[in-house]
């Protein structure tokens, strides 16, 4: 029997008993630095940067979290093919401009949290798609902004960094010296070195359909075409991942419940590089703060039918 088949009888049970055509899914995500970060075989680049003066040191923030706009498994790379279905933990509210549209998350804190999500599918009912299983072979993770905290070296306390200005925050009493900022400040550097343009960072990230992680778009250019693009009409990089690994998900029968938990990881473990600028000298304004070279295989995905 197709689809069509099943939506209507559901449909029409509302007018009698209700509609009881399958059981729960609960949803939760983890986020967290702790998984373990296990550099890619087929990455080529050395761990360091040689194009900004000599190595320093390296620095793990304290705090690091996310504001995040786009958060979904979908089957189909193309969402808005019709036979496509989609599990999204951001509530869009269908644009109301009411409503604010993102989910916040403290990876640093390790924080698990239990997730109403949203389906998008033309064969849903009561938090289920109405075929036997789906598998979900993509994973996009697009964050507004990704932010941290991080304590400098001393020697940096007197000194005023070019590349942060207000972003610095003196303690008196603690005589630390604190950096809270975004993590495009320590992107942006990478793609100049990949790129020539100093103004870029990825607007996203996608997990799956592919054997390796690399850089979709590196150079920003504006991409119209959606069956090559996962998100149509953009101007900036975004990454491909293979940190994942599909799940078929099995829709549960009337009375039955289980738990679609997801691990997203970001190891932060001396993700800071810090390097001596253009006078090569240590703990001057003109030091750099990046990212090291391909940091985005730091991130991963795990999902989890419990």
């Amino acid at each position: 029997m197709n689809n069509s088949f099943w939506i209507f009888i559901c449909l029409a049970g509302i007018l009698f008993s209700g509609c009881d055509k399958a059981g729960t899914i609960n949803h939760k995500v983890k986020y967290t630095t702790s998984s373990g970060y296990v550099k890619s075989s087929e990455s080529k680049s050395d761990d360091f940067h040689s194009w900004f003066g000599s190595y320093i040191t390296s620095m793990t923030p304290h705090y690091f979290g996310a504001k995040m706009n786009i958060l979904c498994y979908q089957d189909h790379w193309n969402h808005q093919d019709e036979s496509a279905h989609m599990i999204s933990y951001i509530d869009g509210h269908d644009n109301d401009p009411a409503y604010e549209i993102a989910l916040y998350a403290d990876f640093s804190g390790n924080k698990e949290v239990a997730i109403e999500p949203i389906l998008y599918s033309t064969d849903k009912w009561e938090g289920v798609f109405l075929i036997d299983e789906v598998t979900m072979n993509y994973f996009c993770f697009v964050p507004y902004y990704m932010e941290l905290e991080v304590e400098l070296p001393g020697e940096y306390v007197n000194v005023g960094l070019s590349q942060f200005g207000d972003d610095l925050f003196y303690e008196p009493q603690s005589g630390k010296l604190l950096l809270k900022t975004t993590t495009q400040r320590f992107e942006m550097p990478v793609f100049s070195i990949m790129t020539g343009k100093k103004d870029l960072s990825p607007f996203g990230y996608v997990f799956g359909g592919t054997d390796s992680t690399w850089v979709y778009n590196a150079n920003g250019e504006t991409i119209t075409d959606p069956d090559d693009y996962p998100f149509s009409d953009m101007d900036r990089p975004v990454v491909r991942s293979n940190k994942y690994t599909p799940v078929t998900v099995q829709m549960p029968e009337a009375g039955e419940s289980f738990e679609m938990y997801s691990t997203i990881s970001y190891n932060t473990t001396n993700i800071i590089q810090i390097y001596a600028g253009s006078d090569n000298t240590p703990y001057t304004s003109d030091d750099v703060f990046i990212f090291p070279p391909n940091y985005w295989e730091r991130i991963n995905v795990k999902l989890e039918i419990r």
